[in-house]
């Protein structure tokens, strides 16, 4: 019987040899300056919107649930990658030229609204099931870029997360490049959700004044 072989962790060697087999010098440059922004773009949410905050974290629960992965630590990660991915679309929207969905690529009525969807169990159990269709089966919807320039950005990414959110207690093989590219598919698709309904994230007001300490 074959082994099945463990995949290795994601190094800036291993990386760095897999950018240059895929692309050129200006595209290496290109994705790093893309993912720089979109964890800059992430780092600026304080939240989603309330829709897909709901969705965000359901996708978690229910991967962890079917991959059987115990611990609020692993949820925690895979709900950092995610929004990591909505930081993706917004990045990418605008200058790339993304498809765009509308609401009926998510079942949603022209009078629903993110508040509304949310708090109704039924409506949010069928988005997310047109939430993980599109990432999986209909990826080339939303992403246009060719798949060897996304390739590229995902091992950049996994590369990154598996240095930052390992800790003694969730091990970087708990992290691996499927796990990775599926959430940030994820993230972007939920990004694509609110465009499509007009919701918008909660971005972190970074120049607020601290609130004065009370005796």
């Amino acid at each position: 019987m074959k082994l099945q072989q463990r995949e290795k962790r994601q190094s800036w060697r291993m990386t760095r040899r897999e950018m240059r087999k895929s692309l050129a010098r200006d595209g290496r440059k290109w994705v790093r300056e893309v993912w720089q922004a979109s964890a800059g773009a992430a780092a600026e949410l304080d939240a989603l919107s309330p829709l897909t905050t709901v969705l965000g974290t359901r996708l978690a629960e229910d991967y962890t649930k079917s991959k059987k992965l115990a611990g609020s630590e692993i949820q925690r990660a895979l709900r950092i990658v995610i929004v990591a991915g909505y930081g993706t679309r917004i990045v990418l929207v605008g200058p790339t030229d993304q498809p765009k969905l509308r609401r009926a690529s998510f079942h949603v009525g022209q009078r629903a609204n993110a508040e509304g969807i949310a708090g109704d169990s039924a409506a949010v159990g069928r988005v997310l099931d047109d939430v993980r269709t599109i990432a999986q089966d209909r990826w080339q919807s939303v992403m246009s870029l060719p798949p060897e320039v996304w390739n590229c950005f995902v091992v950049t990414a996994l590369m990154k997360f598996q240095r930052q959110l390992a800790t003694d207690t969730l091990p970087w093989h708990e992290l691996p490049r499927e796990r990775v590219e599926t959430m940030l598919r994820y993230g972007y698709v939920l990004c694509c959700l609110d465009e499509a309904i007009g919701a918008e994230p909660v971005v972190r007001d970074l120049h607020a004044t601290p609130a004065a300490a009370t005796a």
